[in-house]
This record gives C-alpha cells, structure tokens and sequence, in this order.
C-alpha cells in the first residue's frame, strides 16, 4: 500500500509540472505600442495616441489635420480595433486543452460490487506544438500588423489629397468669382452702350447671356468647394456641421529635388510592409527547423488511471498513449511552408518593383506640374502686362474696353490653370510619401524674382477688377458726352 501511494504522489506531482508548465504564458503583448513607435519614426509630426486635437478658429494645417484623422476617425479605429483581435488570438494560442476526467461504473453479470474507473489525462499534442501555435500567431499578428500599416498611410495620403483638394476648389472659387466680376463689367459696359445706340441688340444680348453662363459656373464652383470640404471632415471623423478653418489657397511651389534613385533605396529600409514580409520568411524558417526536429512525435497523451476491483482492491498508475509516426511525418506542412516561402519571396519582389513604378510616376507628375507652373508662370507675367497696356490704352481711347475685359479673363483663366497644377504637385508629393512609407522633409518655399514671386502672390486674389470698373466708367463718360 506505500508504494502504492509513493507512486500516485510521483505521477501526481509530475502531472502537475506538466499542466503548471503548459499554463505558464507570458503576459499579452500589445503591438499597439511597437505600431505607435513604428508610425512615430516614419511620420515624426502624428501621434496615434494623441488626443484629438481642440478646434479653433486657427487655420488647419496638414500634420493638424492628419492628427484629427489619426486620433477621432472611425476607419482608423477600425483598423486598431484589428490588431486587437490579432494580439487576442495570440494569446489563446499559448493556451493548452482542459485536462478530460472520465468515470465510468461497471457492474458483474453475476452480481456483486460495483466496479468504479477513474481516469484523468492531459493531451500533450498542444503542449508539444505550442511553440508552432505561437509562430502561426505571431505569422498572423505580424500580416495584421502589414494590412493595418498600410491602411494607415492610405489613410493619410488620402487625407493629405483631400485636405488639398478642399483648398483648391475653394482657390478656384475664388478666382472664378472674378472672373464673374469681369463678366460683369463688361455686360455692364455692353449694357451702357446698347441703350445709348451704340451696339446692336444681338451683341449686348451675346454679353448679357455670358454673364448668365459665368454665373452658372460660379455656382458649379461653390458646389464643388462645398463637397471638397464635406469630405475632408468625413475623412477626419467630423460631421458635415462641424466647422475647421482652411487656408485660402495651397502652399507655394517649394524648392526641392529628389532621386529616383534615392527614394527606392529609402523604401527599401522604411517600407514596413517589406520589413514584415521579410520576419515572416524568418518565421517559415523557424518553423520549417521545428517540424523537422520533431519528426512527427507530438501526438501524445499522459495521465493517471485508477480502477476499483470487484474485491474493492484500488489500482493507481500513470498512463501514457502516443502514435507511432509511421505515416503522417508531416510532409504535407513542410511542402506548405516551401510553397509559402516561395508566395513571400515573390511579394518581396513585386512590392520593389511596386515601388519603382509608385515613385516614377509620382516623381514624373511633380516634374510635369513645375514645368506646367513655369510655364504659366511666364504667362501670367505676359497676361499683366497685356491688362496693364490695354488698361492705358482704353483710358487714351486708342483702345476697345472689350479687348481690356478679353485680356483680364485671359488672365483668370491662367491663374485656374495655375492652381490645377499647384494641386497636381502636393497631390503627388503626397503619393511619393505614401510611396517611400515616410513622411517628407518640409519644403522651403521658392523665391525666384526673374519671375512674379508666385509664393507670395494670391492669384485667386487679383484686383485688376478695380481697374476694369474705372476703365468702363470712363468708357460710359465718353459715350454719354
């Protein structure tokens, strides 16, 4: 009987190793704050854990507004809410089974006492295989972690592009109005001389219904500042009442330069995409040595197991169950992770090639924009000077106030072009951040004075009309007289 209970107290304590050592796990590991670090270090002016920023009637510039998108929008917390359910999964991973106790009673055919079985068992396949369970959800945990980066800094190109889309369209708004205030003047003008018989009705009616034309513009122009900008608060988790201050047209064209060269390399250390999918072919590795290692010896179970005698004498003894692996040695999950292995290596290589083509174009559209804006540039400086020739050639009459209105509305028109081209430059920088995976350093503006200081002259805001309301009045003195 003592040896009986010496061997049940030895099974028993090392059952109770066993199931102490498989419970031991280490406490949950968010990734939030590695992500946090991970976002601080590639856009140094965001946090994601900052709180959302007090709205005032100060002017919304870009890193405030991609802190709001960052700290109050629904997608955003979505997408955490993601790596929440990647870090719970891991944890459940290192988790073992429930130990399965089994009683059982059997009764003789010719009477007598019952027989009672009892039994206690701990599979030990979960145990065996909990460091393959940890890879797996580290393997998921760190692909959350790739889809949530990368929707991230969509995220906040997206913001980017609408934040500078809203301040277009409210600069094209502004230069169509005074484009409006020149079609004015002349139906004005044309209006003064029609009635003073010196045109014809079907010309005045020609300027008057163009009047009408610019006017369907202008608000074609408010319809679209308002949409722009009803986007952009949904972009940063605001509804369409709240109110934010922009600036009144986009940021000068900076003086800067980059390498095609340059920037891939710099995507291929900053790109966190590339960095994941790189530990996870470190992870297929590691796995790959573990599977071989244990050569198919995991399914396996120990316990104890007591029995009861019809005689009422008790039987105490460890129990231990395992399959021979004669068959399954795992071949199917070592050709899996090859075949795997094989899918990363590929993804490595047309990420790269992803991003030679992203920061091409980009690089192309922002060449083309600043060769586009010196162009205009150099038109606008001729556009000027036409408005201020014809300007002193109608105060002389040696010149037609028409011609001087042609000559500013050529010029509006110009500054539209000027802005488009603006956008198309910040829209892009905007895509070679998103490119590269890390925010650009800040621009310093252009000076260039062989050419209007564009930096510090508001095209949307050209005053050229106060010219062309003089220039008509003295037109109508001289028709009148």
């Amino acid at each position: 009987m003592c040896k009986k209970n010496h061997l049940l107290r030895k099974t028993s304590l090392l059952f109770s190793v066993l199931l102490l050592g498989a419970c031991a796990s280490t406490p949950p590991n968010n990734s939030r704050a590695l992500l946090e670090h991970q976002l601080s270090e590639h856009f140094p002016d965001v946090k994601l854990s900052a709180p959302v920023p007090v709205i005032t009637d100060k002017t919304l510039d870009l890193p405030s507004a991609i802190q709001m998108l960052l700290s109050q929008s629904p997608q955003v917390r979505m997408e955490l809410a993601q790596l929440g359910i990647a870090d719970a999964q891991r944890v459940q991973a290192e988790l073992i089974s429930n130990p399965h106790l089994s009683i059982g009673a059997l009764k003789p055919e010719d009477g007598g006492r019952w027989q009672l079985d009892v039994g206690l068992s701990q599979p030990l396949l979960e145990l065996f295989t909990r460091p393959l369970r940890r890879q797996m959800a580290e393997e998921n945990l760190l692909s959350v972690q790739l889809h949530l980066q990368a929707r991230l800094q969509q995220l906040i190109s997206r913001a980017g592009d609408a934040y500078f889309a809203a301040i277009a369209a409210r600069q094209h708004l502004q230069v169509q109005q005074q484009m409006l205030d020149a079609t004015l003047a002349r139906q004005q003008l044309a209006k003064s001389l029609y009635h003073a018989g010196n045109m014809s009705e079907n010309s005045f009616l020609y300027y008057d219904n163009e009047l009408r034309r610019v006017q369907q513009q202008v608000k074609k122009r408010e319809r679209n500042a308002q949409e722009k900008y009803f986007e952009l608060l949904n972009m940063l988790g605001m509804e369409s009442h709240h109110t934010i201050t922009l600036p009144d047209q986009l940021p000068a064209l900076p003086t800067e330069k980059f390498s095609h060269t340059d920037l891939v390399k710099q995507a291929q250390n900053d790109r966190l995409d590339i960095k994941i999918t790189t530990q996870q072919l470190v992870q297929l590795e590691s796995r790959r040595a573990l599977i071989r290692e244990e050569k198919g010896w995991r399914d396996m179970s120990v316990g104890i197991n007591a029995e009861r005698e019809f005689d009422g004498a008790t039987n105490v003894g460890p129990e231990l169950e395992f399959a021979l692996p004669i068959f399954n040695r795992n071949q199917g999950k070592l050709a899996a992770i090859d075949a795997q292995t094989i899918k990363l290596q590929a993804q490595i290589a047309q990420t790269l090639l992803d991003v030679d083509t992203e920061i091409a174009l980009a690089l192309n559209q922002m060449r083309s924009a600043r060769e586009q804006l010196d162009l205009i540039s150099a038109s606008l400086v001729v556009a000027e000077r036409r408005v201020a020739l014809s300007n002193r050639e109608t105060n002389f009459m040696l010149g037609s106030p028409f011609e001087l209105l042609n000559s500013k509305r050529q010029e509006i028109q110009l500054a539209h072009e000027y802005t488009n081209e603006l956008a198309n430059y910040w829209q892009a920088r905007s895509q070679l951040e998103l490119a590269i995976g890390r925010a650009l350093p800040t621009p310093a503006p252009a000076v260039d004075h062989s050419k209007i200081d564009h930096s510090k002259m508001d095209h949307s805001k050209m005053k050229h009309g106060d010219h062309t309301n003089k220039k008509s009045n003295k037109h109508e003195e001289h028709q009148h007289d």
